[in-house]
């Protein structure tokens, strides 16, 4: 009787115009969403065949925003402008990984979420709220504490593996920061942001990742945002354009610390092979066989744009990435998990930048492509995003038309192929009320405009200073150990227990019976390592002896 209500209820405020909020019929705990992880993992299990194979090493790679039109229309930009064909029957690399699905991605409070929910999800195992990271959907505004969830960065350090992270935003911005820190809102990347009665109880996000496990002891940090750390670089190399919207605010400290500073000092204190590094040809010069850690800060805030980032003497997401590989790679060593993000993907979509969008998908392209080519078949290597952006890929236009063209008919007024429901785009191409040479009197024509440069943006229909993601599922692709598991349209936070469960880290562990064996193989290969280092002591000391005597 109470459903038919309700139902009735929102039929009512429809046709009234009004906006009905149904309740979700789950408790949204990390209990809850534990408890689905679990059921998922064993559904699957009892359908497919065992397996005995453990994934050494992980790589999870996220493209922030590259939901299935970015990635189509990402695929056909690579085949125009670098084989310099039609481009539609191009591949990505990831397009050939033989296991993909869908993850819904709804905050807990939010149909369409932010991104440091869904990184909440993707790397701790629980959906939460929008804004919220590493705390589940009980986090108070107050609290850094309550509802404290822990990332598979914690599930790696526990078993002994070496972990890092590499990113195009700030090291401290929500994708990334999911990894390390527990806090009720996103924005408190440095100290200026909290409030004066939270500063007290309220760690910031560059702090926990310097001074709080697991941030303090990662082996590899890559990534922008200097501001944050406290370690600003004045009259550093920009490109030549005015950027703007939401993404491009930073967060510079005030309260004098230089975490950049201590971190190195923590690590020098522990006699670890430590380099700090701001520019790509300081990461070339790395060592990385004899790197134990290693923080590369290579702007003041977000990095480059990569069709941009000649202006600058950054690296690469692939050169980053690789890096991140070789210092993390040890023989003896219990291996390793990595996540790299593509985060300006995400930031360009905002912005209605369609081109330097899908340039960031083949950077991310070449970054999945380089990691291929290095790690061995003991590595689980997922790819996914964390939400999708309100672009469409709309029109008919011929097979290999420009993907950033028109999309109709020549014989009809001209319109993008590439246009988006909402942002600022809206404010450039419409026209102003004296304009008389319009379309339908309210749009300038986009054929006269100048669409030439790197910051064009295209069409978008609602005015916003920033465009809104988008709400629909995302595809997630899978390859290596257990990537069988990837299926189906699975809650983003499974996405964590595959990892955990293929690795033998966290939660989940428990779960595969291959597990146990790794373990017992890796305490054989320790006690067999210990045993050589000391016979090679007492060869040596037994030199010294036959010399005194």
């Amino acid at each position: 009787m109470m459903q038919i209500l309700i139902g009735l209820l929102a039929s009512i405020t429809v046709i009234n115009g009004a906006s009905f909020q149904y309740k979700s019929p789950n408790a949204d705990t990390a209990q809850y969403w534990e408890s689905y992880n679990q059921k998922r993992l064993q559904s699957l299990l009892e359908n497919l065949e065992s397996s005995s194979t453990v994934a050494r090493n992980v790589i999870i790679f996220v493209g922030d925003g590259m939901g299935i039109q970015t990635i189509t229309a990402g695929r056909i930009f690579k085949g125009q402008r670098v084989n310099h064909v039609s481009g539609e029957e191009s591949e990505l690399v990831w397009d050939s990984f033989r296991h993909t699905g869908f993850s819904k991605t709804y905050n807990t409070n939010k149909q369409v979420p932010d991104s440091a929910g869904t990184a909440t999800a993707l790397f701790c195992g629980v959906k939460t709220k929008y804004k919220v990271l590493g705390l589940d959907s009980t986090a108070n505004k107050t609290s850094m504490t309550q509802g404290q969830v822990h990332s598979i960065m914690k599930w790696a350090q526990d078993a002994g593996k070496r972990t890092g992270v590499v990113t195009t935003t700030r090291i401290t911005h929500a994708t990334p920061a999911a990894l390390y820190a527990h806090t009720p809102d996103r924005d408190y990347e440095s100290d200026s942001p909290i409030p004066a009665e939270l500063k007290d109880t309220m760690k910031d996000i560059a702090r926990q990742l310097i001074e709080d496990e697991p941030g303090s002891k990662f082996n590899v940090i890559m990534g922008g945002g200097r501001d944050a750390l406290g370690a600003t670089i004045k009259d550093a190399p920009l490109p030549p354009y005015n950027f703007s919207g939401g993404m491009e605010k930073s967060f510079p400290r005030s309260d004098g610390k230089k975490l950049a500073e201590t971190w190195l000092l923590n690590k020098t204190d522990l006699s670890k092979h430590a380099y700090y590094v701001t520019t790509a040809t300081e990461l070339n010069k790395v060592d990385t066989a004899n790197t134990e850690h290693l923080l590369g800060l290579f702007a003041n805030s977000h990095m480059t744009y990569e069709a941009l980032r000649n202006y600058t003497d950054e690296p690469s997401l692939a050169e980053m990435t690789i890096k991140a590989i070789e210092v993390l790679e040890r023989k003896n060593s219990s291996g390793y998990v990595l996540m790299v993000e593509g985060g300006k993907i995400d930031h360009a979509h905002h912005q209605n930048f369609a081109g330097l969008a899908l340039h960031e998908v083949m950077g991310l392209d070449a970054a999945v492509a380089a990691a291929l080519k290095r790690v061995k078949d003991d590595t689980l290597i997922i790819v996914t995003a964390d939400h999708s952006h309100s672009v469409t890929f709309n029109g008919y236009p011929e097979r290999g038309n420009d993907i950033l063209g028109f999309g109709n008919k020549p014989d009809v007024a001209p319109y993008e192929t590439i246009t988006y429901a909402n942002g600022p785009g809206y404010y450039e191409h419409r026209a102003l009320d004296n304009d008389t040479d319009t379309r339908f009197g309210t749009w300038k024509k986009v054929e006269e405009m100048d669409r030439s440069s790197p910051v064009y943006r295209h069409l978008a229909t609602f005015p916003l200073g920033d465009e809104t993601h988008g709400g629909e599922d995302v595809p997630v692709y899978a390859t290596g150990p257990n990537a069988n598991l990837v299926q189906g349209a699975m809650e983003q936070n499974f996405i964590a227990y595959i990892m955990s469960y293929s690795s033998c880290i966290g939660p989940a562990a428990k779960y595969n019976i291959a597990c146990s064996a790794a373990s017992s193989a890796a305490s054989v290969q320790l006690r067999l390592a210990l045993t050589n280092r000391i016979l090679q002591l007492l060869a040596v000391l037994m030199v010294l002896l036959a010399k005194l005597v």
